[in-house]
Parts: C-alpha cells; structure tokens; sequence
C-alpha cells in the first residue's frame, strides 16, 4: 500500500509539474489594458503560431478558445468590462485550455465622446512643437490631431498626456482645421471628442517663411566635385526643399530650392570646389533662406595632399580576386561595397561602409594607408597578380 501511495504521489507531482509548465508558456501580454467592444491586437509573448487564446474570469468553462495567434500576436475583443481577465490559452495540437498563471487582462469602459471640454492653445504653427493643455484628459491617456475630414477610427493615438493633461505635437502636414481623436486610461479605441460646448478644433497655421536655423547640420560637410552624395539633413520636415551654392558666387536669394529632403536626406551633385552654403524652403513657404551655421566643402577629385604619402608605401597584400573597379565608392551597391575598390591618380582605395552618417553610405577612407592596398595591373588595378 505504501509503494502504491508513494508511486500516486509522483505522479500527481509530475502532472502538476507538466501543468505547470503549461501555464507558464505565455510569460506577458501587450498591451495589458483594453477597451471594452474594441478589436484589439494583443501581442502574447512566448506564444507560438497556431496557439488559442481567451480570456474570461475562469478559463475552466472556456472549451475553445476564440482566437488564434499569428507571428505572436492576435487580435482580441472583450465585449463586457472587467478589472480582472485570466489568459487562456490552448497550445496548438493539444486539447487542454490552461489558464496562465501571472497574465490578466483589465477591459475599461469605452471613451467618452464628450470627455474632452477644451484645448489650449487653439491655433499652432505647422512644424513647431507644441505643448496642449487638453481639459479632461487622464494621465497616461493618448491622443493625436487629425486633419478634420479624416475618420479617428482610423488614427492611432500616439502622444501620451502628463498628469495635468498636458502633451507635446508636432503637426507636419499641411495646414487648415484638426480635430482630436482621444484615448482614455487603459484604453485601445480612437474616440473623435464632440462635447456639448461643440467639436474640439485645433486650427494649424500653414508655415509662410523660413527660419534661419531650421536646419541644425548636415552630414557629411565634405564632398567631391560631380560625385553623387547621400547628405542627411537634421532638421528637415516633410515638404520641406534644399540647395547649395557657392559662398563666393551666388547668394540663396538668386536661386530656388528644388531638391526634397522630407525624407530627412537626399543626393546632391555640386559641380565645382569650394565653400557652399545651405539655401532652404520649409513647406508652404515661397522664400529661399540661407542656413545659419550651415556649409559644405566641395573638393575637385584628384591628388589630394593627404594622398601624397601612398606613392612610398605600395606595400598592400589584398587578395583582389573578389573585388571589383568602381569609378568612386558611391556607385557601389549594398552588397557589393566592401568588395569594390576605387582608384585615384593612380593610388587604389578600398572601399568600406561609412556608418558615422546617415543613411550609410559606401565610402572610402585615403587617411590610412591600409585603404590602399589593392591590385594593379598595368597602371589602374584589376589583376590579382600584381597586388602592392
């Protein structure tokens, strides 16, 4: 009898183990709190592909569970509010619906359209950060400006409110009258806030004129004449256009920019050396302002005198059976840069991608002299015979 009872009491230490590992396959869920009648995507970490989940306050009454995961996530919707869900979860392939122990789930009332009575200011400047004081608003609650003809359903509130309501915007596109799309604490829903003292407006000021210090750097600040040059422009919003001219022979109020830098980069080719500056246009404005602080070095391509020192150390032992001639670095894809190389007035420079800049680009660096071992046959490299 005692073998008997001590074989009964491994095996329901082993069940609970088995069980227990179980409920431990989903460790966390995001986000934690949910609106009520709201579809929401729920992301269940350590959750795999084809699992079933629910929740419900006893998971001992779910038979199947309603949703299924996909690449970790699904998408959930509770249609009564709780303080309390547990998680339950039916691995793929298997029968049992085990509740998951520490994951819980709160499902709050949705968000009033009335919650919000007012906003301060009322009227911002396109692509100025604001600070809004929003009447009404929870702390950790949410919200974004639309443009008025837009539907909130759609929009993602994403700039969350401090304890007195207070958020930072930034509003980029075009001007004209915005409206508030609201998320209460704890909620997943993007509700349009229409109060009884009338629909929340924000009125957007189209930027008219250009700042002098709109842009704050450019990278990189050198460039060679006629070559095709990635510069990222910090500062730039979207809509925004630039160009370069020459510091000793025009001046921005000659020239028009044309060249888009929304992106926050764009390639420029300046044909000739110097010293460039940075005309500038923000969206919607009709000027051309040079930026204050702003300038480029252009360089003529050829023997620069930090290459002077090659022409006594042709020493390299690259192995330049994989390599390639490009006419300059930055003709070189993204899988084929560091297997390219570059000659310049007879010296050769492997080329290698520059991460300090953004985006990358695939440059070449002439202050060492490792970057100028590559093969040469004849005068201008190619055979992996002749390596120096």
């Amino acid at each position: 009898m005692a073998r008997r009872l001590a074989a009964l009491h491994v095996l329901l230490c082993l069940a609970e183990a088995k069980q227990m590992q179980r409920a431990a396959a989903v460790t966390k869920i995001t986000p934690d709190s949910i609106t009520a009648k709201t579809a929401t995507s729920i992301t269940f970490t350590g959750a795999a592909d084809g699992d079933k989940v629910e929740f419900a306050l006893d998971c001992t009454k779910v038979s199947t569970p309603g949703s299924t995961v996909a690449e970790g996530v699904a998408k959930i919707t509770v249609e009564d509010e709780a303080e309390k869900l547990s998680l339950c979860l039916q691995e793929a392939g298997k029968n049992e619906v085990v509740a998951q122990n520490g994951v819980a789930l709160a499902v709050v009332p949705p968000t009033d359209t009335g919650a919000i009575i007012g906003i301060a200011p009322t009227t911002i400047t396109q692509g100025e950060a604001t600070t809004i004081s929003i009447k009404g608003a929870g702390p950790e609650s949410k919200a974004i400006f639309i443009p008025a003809q837009e539907d909130c359903r759609q929009a993602i509130p994403t700039v969350s409110l401090d304890a007195s309501g207070k958020g930072l915007f930034t509003i980029s596109s075009a001007g004209g009258a915005y409206k508030l799309c609201y998320r209460a604490p704890g909620g997943s829903d993007s509700v349009e806030q229409n109060p009884d003292t009338g629909a929340i407006s924000l009125q957007v000021i189209q930027a008219t004129s250009t700042r002098e210090d709109q842009v704050t750097s450019i990278s990189p600040t050198v460039i060679t004449s006629n070559v095709a040059t990635t510069i990222a422009v910090i500062g730039a919003k979207s809509g925004d256009k630039a160009s370069f001219v020459n510091s000793e022979t025009s001046s921005c109020d000659q020239v028009t920019p044309e060249k888009d830098v929304g992106a926050g980069h764009a390639s420029f080719t300046v044909s000739g050396a110097g010293t460039y500056v940075l005309c500038y246009t923000v969206k919607g404005a009709s000027d051309s302002v040079q930026q204050k602080g702003i300038s480029l070095t252009v360089k003529p391509p050829g023997v620069a005198q930090n290459m002077l020192g090659r022409w006594t150390s042709k020493n390299g032992n690259a192995d330049c059976s994989g390599l390639s001639q490009v006419p300059y670095c930055s003709a070189a894809g993204v899988g084929e840069c560091e297997r390219s190389f570059t000659v310049m007035s007879g010296i050769g420079y492997k080329c290698f991608w520059h991460t300090g800049v953004w985006p990358p680009m695939c440059d070449v660096d002439m202050s060492t002299d490792e970057r100028g071992m590559i093969c040469q046959s004849n005068s201008c490299g190619g055979s992996p015979a002749m390596c120096w």
